[in-house]
């Protein structure tokens, strides 16, 4: 198969958050790679025995609380992690001094993140269930401030740069910070632009090597624009890569990005084998480090694709975490942590979902090991999101602040 946009196989189904990945997961990154704000519980708050059954009122009502001591106060990014149940129940969860009500948890559990500013260097979870009472896991970051303001809009999300303060990759040995004239294109020794590609079938937009569809804006972001609509082709976008420009083997690869929104626009940073096109997709891996959805403004999504049978769409493992704070209209950090038999996905420098290869269905081939890969930026209209509709806002733009490679 050519290097065309190997994604054009996912499914809706991609979107579905699936059963949590406990973070003790994570521990054997976190073992050599610990966050600088490693939580200690300080002690428990009542906690009420489980309903019987689901409760169909609110004044059924469960609390699990919990105190949390973090190295030094300042704003931290706080996900919160629910396990699944085998009924749909509605909790509130109240975090660092923010909430969320009314959320559905069910079986595919719950995470859901907080950007909240924490003093006298502890905050406080609690989780309030309409039901059984829902234990939880908490996993947080200190977030630096930000580095850099974008034209249009303040951003509201979180800015960490760096993600994990120590661990087995930290030195740089990749960047691009998208600095240059407004106007120009992205710097032709890190990117090529990528006619393929797409977001699955019924994708509208056509990838051009435009620079009006990716350009510097100037202000060190780089703008992908998705344009239309027009005669022909309906919708133009773009797609960049680093193929035959850089590649690697393990490391932690982050990338500032304000998504963008709308109905049936899809975001995506992902990593392709350099392999792929000789050894034919999926054979050689797809990893995708953040896919967003423009309809879904608080969501963002992990997958795997690599050789599995009876999956249509070779999709080997699929991970996401809802925002509390809306991903689309703010930079977050979208971050990945490659090892040997060990993937890690992190938001704003919080791990989320992690993969092995006994995470995979045992129809499953683990192809993430000891070859290169490169990188991928794109935004695509239509496909698997659906159709635009005429509230869809264009231009589309998934600004990208910097990509960072840690080894």
């Amino acid at each position: 198969m050519s290097r065309a946009r190997v994604s054009d196989y996912r499914r809706r189904a991609g979107v579905l958050v699936l059963a949590l990945v406990a973070l003790a997961g994570y521990g054997a990154l976190q073992a050599g790679s610990a966050l600088a704000d490693q939580l200690a519980p300080l002690g428990w708050g009542a906690t009420a025995h489980a309903a019987s059954k689901p409760a169909k009122h609110a004044s059924a009502t469960h609390t699990v609380a919990h105190t949390y001591r973090v190295a030094a106060s300042g704003t931290y990014a706080i996900i919160v992690a629910l396990a699944p149940r085998p009924t749909t129940e509605k909790v509130d969860v109240y975090a660092g001094g923010k909430s969320a009500r009314g959320n559905a948890v069910g079986a595919g559990g719950l995470k859901l993140e907080f950007i909240g500013t924490v003093e006298r260097r502890s905050f406080s979870v609690r989780v309030v269930s309409h039901g059984a009472k829902d234990p939880f896991s908490v996993a947080s970051a200190l977030q630096p401030p930000p580095t850099a303001t974008p034209p249009v809009v303040t951003p509201t999300g979180a800015t960490s740069p760096t993600g994990p303060t120590t661990g087995p990759y930290n030195t740089l040995v990749w960047s691009d910070e998208f600095t240059g004239a407004a106007g120009a294109a992205p710097n032709p020794a890190n990117w090529a632009p990528d006619s393929g590609g797409g977001c699955g079938p019924g994708t509208l937009s056509t990838n051009t090597p435009n620079v009006a569809n990716a350009e510097l804006n100037g202000n060190g972001q780089l703008d992908i624009n998705a344009l239309g609509p027009t005669a022909s082709p309906p919708y133009s976008t773009a797609q960049i890569d680093s193929d035959g420009l850089f590649s690697f083997t393990y490391g932690r690869i982050e990338a500032r990005i304000d998504v963008a929104a709308g109905q049936g626009i899809c975001s995506a940073f992902w990593l392709l084998a350099d392999d792929g096109e000789a050894v034919g997709w999926p054979n050689g891996g797809e990893i995708d480090v953040m896919e967003a959805i423009g309809d879904l403004p608080s969501q963002t999504n992990g997958f795997l694709h690599g050789p599995i049978t009876n999956n249509a769409n070779d999709q080997q493992y699929g991970g996401a975490v809802n925002s509390v704070t809306p991903l689309a209209g703010g930079f977050h950090t979208y971050g990945l942590v490659w090892s040997p038999n060990l993937i890690t996905w992190t938001l704003d420098g919080v791990p989320f979902a992690t993969a092995t290869p006994a995470t995979l269905a045992p129809t499953s081939q683990w192809v993430f090991n000891g070859h290169p890969f490169h990188i991928i930026l794109d935004e695509a209209v239509g496909g698997w999101p659906g159709n635009p509709t005429p509230a869809t806002v264009f231009p589309a733009t998934m600004q990208v602040d910097w990509v960072h490679v840690y080894q």
